[in-house]
């Protein structure tokens, strides 16, 4: 028989959007009897639990867990309902989202494979034709399928994207959940998990749909959290990832000195070379990053934009031009985490903003 699977979404204020997930999760040609939703009410102050009441309605087998003071960001969420739970295999998706009817039968196919903990679903948006904004965010995740695509063709770590994940019960429990002290539980548990010697399959074809981030303040706060969260499991797992050999282990740290450190040593090369009016010293890495970023990026609008020709070249070039906010992105982060304290602050995104409404 097929596993069992477990879908939970945590939602916190999401009642523009929640019809949208349920019903197409609902909609699913996966056997009902092998299938569980659950929806966490983490602490809602609008209307969602409203909805609840009249989605639990509209499908008696939709399950609901109502958290009257949230906690722990969205792993507290997932965290807390867990232990209520019986699938074989866990999929969680952001509130926003909503995926085609053939998604789960397909995303849970490689937990065949004994070594496999974990799936991950490309990401595409449902609004990225709204703005200039959402249309770059849209490249962005192409530009990032490609390079998970080439990442696991090389033997390297993948990497868990929170929304559209699927995760095998077992390398859960012997995560020991997700970790509530962290800003990206999704990127906190993918190390988790390949330190558990568990494995992660990026599905390059099935796809998972959310909003987009609509306006640039939001934008910011969204990118100033994923930063964090990343520099955090760099230094939460510092002593066990130097125990990882072979191309993983180059990736891991080139990954670490192109985006994350980089970005602080242009700042000081910058400084350096216009008091010396002598060449950059970092140009060789800059270089690297770059083509890093041309080669993958055109990869990725090839083949899940079908861009071609002139249109190749100025998505790519405005594409990368759009990349270079994580420069500025990660200086703040790295500058706040060396002055203040870290503090767990998650800043909800606000769904619902799309052309025509959240329902659709």
């Amino acid at each position: 028989p097929p596993f069992t699977v477990s879908i939970l979404i945590p939602a916190r204020n999401e009642a523009n959007v929640l019809n949208r997930i349920v019903t197409s999760i609902f909609a699913s040609d996966y056997p009902a009897s092998r299938l569980e939703v659950w929806v966490i009410d983490d602490g809602s102050q609008d209307q969602t639990p409203q909805r609840l009441e009249q989605l639990t309605t509209q499908f008696p087998h939709l399950k609901v867990l109502r958290r009257p003071k949230s906690s722990g960001g969205k792993s507290g969420a997932l965290n807390a309902v867990f232990p209520q739970t019986t699938g074989e295999i866990i999929g969680v998706f952001d509130a926003d989202a909503w995926l085609e009817p053939n998604v789960i039968r397909r995303a849970v196919l490689p937990f065949h494979q004994p070594e496999v903990g974990g799936v991950q679903l490309r990401k595409k948006l449902l609004n990225a034709g709204m703005n200039g904004l959402t249309q770059f965010q849209q490249w962005e995740q192409s530009f990032d399928a490609a390079l998970q695509c080439q990442r696991s063709a090389a033997g390297a770590w993948v990497d868990l994207r929170g929304n559209g994940t699927f995760i095998l019960r077992q390398s859960l429990q012997q995560c020991g959940g997700w970790n509530e002290d962290t800003l990206a539980d999704d990127l906190d548990l993918t190390f988790q998990l390949y330190l558990a010697r568990f494995k992660i399959v990026f599905l390059p074809d099935t796809s998972v749909y959310e909003e987009g981030t609509t306006n640039w303040r939001q934008f910011w706060q969204q990118r100033c959290r994923w930063a964090e969260g990343g520099y955090q499991r760099y230094i939460d797992y510092f002593a066990p990832l130097c125990q990882i050999r072979g191309y993983a282990a180059i990736d891991l740290w080139m990954f670490l000195i192109l985006q994350f450190l980089l970005p602080l040593g242009l700042l000081a090369d910058g400084a350096w070379s216009l008091t010396t009016e002598q060449l950059p010293v970092l140009w060789p890495l800059q270089t690297i990053l770059g083509l890093i970023l041309m080669v993958e990026m055109g990869r990725g609008l090839i083949k899940f934009e079908s861009r071609r020709g002139w249109g190749l070249l100025n998505s790519t070039v405005g594409g990368l031009l759009y990349m270079g906010h994580w420069i500025p992105v990660m200086l703040v982060t790295v500058l706040k985490l060396c002055i203040v304290r870290q503090s767990l602050v998650w800043h909800r995104v606000e769904h619902g903003q799309m052309v025509g409404g959240g329902e659709n």
